[in-house]
């Protein structure tokens, strides 16, 4: 980097060093914890950013160790609380399954017509009764703003009596019961309980924003195996895509559109998608069939779009409920890293209709697990749409698409690539191996922050993408992360959160945004 004002690896690394002794001495860098912050007249953003993920288990044990950490090392001035929006305290929850919890108790009064009953939490509670006001606490006397951070990602539906009524159904009937299935967007008890805890938080507790998080995406893509480790065994079944309730078709009916033609559509599609996992390819050719479903059945794109606009219709709810509840509170939405992988994902996931609603947006710039993820990506849609190419060449068409460039698919998995699908009739594609998993370079944390950027460009939105640091690969280093992080300021972010877990990240690591973020002269 030779722009004016970057930053020289060896000052760099001279930085982190002094920063990391003196806090493992307790001898240099002064905390935060001093400079408590005047009272807002509303809940606003820091100007510069700088937030961090955080489960239950990271501030169950010393939470003042743990704020001081995160702070002194990264110069955090937000958490970001995982606060699942059915892990509040239910009746006939399995504690055992569920272990990641709520900083608060639920309040009975806001959730109201859900098919499930909340209960207040007990003193034997995994999700720390009352614990919010202890954490509120600390959190002021270091001027530290806290955010619950609402998510659904990859697991499983929870034991909690009724909370299956509230799930998808699929092509034949089943309520789904895992990822990528979840929740049905039009279904009212489900819209209810996003409502109620979205009141719940900003009603009855002093939190500074909202943030909500969805880790999934419409039929089309869950039946194709359309992201990353899709084509894993088990991981998608394009008869369980979903959804086809009674309230989704009750919706299409309003808007003209036949759930009959619908179903017959994905019906036609199951068995491509299964014959291609088989290795068994059409006479025309994988992409040429594709097509051909897509000409003869135009359903199939139309419940696409039907489910998108009905998760952006979520979207809305969250963010007029929030500031309905706090006038001005800021709102934001988790972007999941499916948008760096998925051409049809991005295509959904406009970043111009995002500023209608959302006041920042966190998409998943994640350097360390994407290599990984890409290979996984590949290896899934080249066992149907695009199994007439090569894995080189359908890692080729995607960073051209992507505006990427980064490695081989030999060296994202630490071996020769295979070539285009020629498997015998019958026989299943073998997964590919992934042995290396190096990560993607800082460049792709700058390009899908600068996309970002420009997509929101004479909006209100601000764009604070997650910094990855040993997520699900642990091969983050102190430079990488000084890179990523110099790369998204570069490319306009207004800030960052550190991802995913704290416990993973390394206080080497921690260290080098902080360092990183002095020497940008941000903090």
């Amino acid at each position: 980097m030779n722009s004016e004002g970057s930053i020289t690896r060896r000052d760099f690394v001279k930085t982190a060093s002094l920063a990391t002794t003196a806090i493992t001495t307790g001898l240099g860098l002064q905390t935060m914890s001093a400079r408590a912050a005047a009272p807002d007249t509303q809940p606003t953003l820091p100007k510069t950013l700088i937030g961090i993920q955080v489960e239950v288990n990271s501030l169950q044990n010393n939470l003042v160790k743990f704020l001081d950490d995160v702070q002194t090392r990264s110069s955090v001035n937000t958490l970001m609380m995982h606060c699942v929006p059915f892990e509040a305290s239910w009746a006939g929850m399995d504690r055992a399954s569920n272990p990641l919890g709520n900083f608060a108790t639920a309040h009975p009064q806001y959730y109201r017509d859900i098919k499930m009953q909340p209960q207040a939490l007990g003193a034997a509670d995994f999700n720390l009764p009352d614990q919010f006001q202890k954490i509120r606490e600390e959190t002021k006397k270091r001027g530290m703003k806290i955010i619950p951070w609402m998510e659904e990602d990859n697991r499983a539906r929870p034991a909690i009596k009724g909370f299956d009524e509230l799930y998808e159904v699929d092509l034949y009937g089943r309520r789904t019961s895992k990822h990528p299935g979840g929740p049905c967007l039009n279904n009212p008890y489900f819209r209810n309980l996003l409502v109620a805890q979205v009141n719940d938080f900003v009603r009855s507790y002093d939190v500074d924003g909202i943030q909500r998080g969805t880790e999934r995406q419409g039929p089309l893509g869950n039946a194709l195996g359309a992201w990353h480790h899709g084509g894993d065994p088990g991981h998608s079944d394009p008869g369980q895509t979903s959804c086809f309730c009674e309230y989704c078709a009750a919706k299409a009916a309003k808007q003209g559109i036949n759930m009959d033609r619908v179903k017959k559509a994905y019906l036609a599609l199951e068995p491509f998608v299964r014959n291609g996992r088989a290795g068994k390819r059409p006479v025309d050719g994988y992409f040429v069939e594709f097509w051909r479903l897509l000409l003869k059945n135009p359903e199939l794109l139309i419940w696409e779009e039907f489910w998108s606009e009905s998760m952006r219709e979520t979207q809305r709810l969250v963010s007029s409920t929030a500031k309905a509840g706090k006038p001005g509170i800021p709102v934001g939405y988790h972007i999941w890293q499916n948008i760096s992988f998925s051409p049809f994902y991005r295509a959904e996931q406009d970043y111009r209709t995002f500023t209608e609603y959302a006041d920042f947006l966190k998409p998943a710039t994640y350097d360390n697990p994407a290599g990984e993820r890409m290979a996984s990506f590949v290896d899934s849609v080249t066992q149907n749409m695009f199994g007439d190419l090569s894995h080189q060449q359908m890692l080729d068409f995607e960073y051209s698409v992507l505006g990427l460039k980064e490695k081989s698919y030999a060296e994202l998995t630490g071996r020769p690539a295979p070539g285009a699908q020629a498997q015998p009739a019958g026989q299943a594609a073998a997964a590919a191996p992934r042995a290396a998993n190096p990560r993607f370079s800082s460049d792709y944390v700058y390009e899908e922050t600068k996309r970002a950027v420009d997509g929101v460009v004479g909006s209100s939105t601000r764009i604070t993408p997650g910094l990855g640091i040993n997520i699900q690969e642990h091969n983050s280093t102190p430079e990488s992360v000084r890179d990523c992080v110099e790369a998204i300021f570069r490319a306009g972010g207004s800030g960052l959160v550190l991802s995913t877990a704290y416990s993973a990240m390394g206080p080497e690591n921690l260290s080098a945004v902080g360092a990183t973020l002095r020497e940008l002269k941000l903090v």
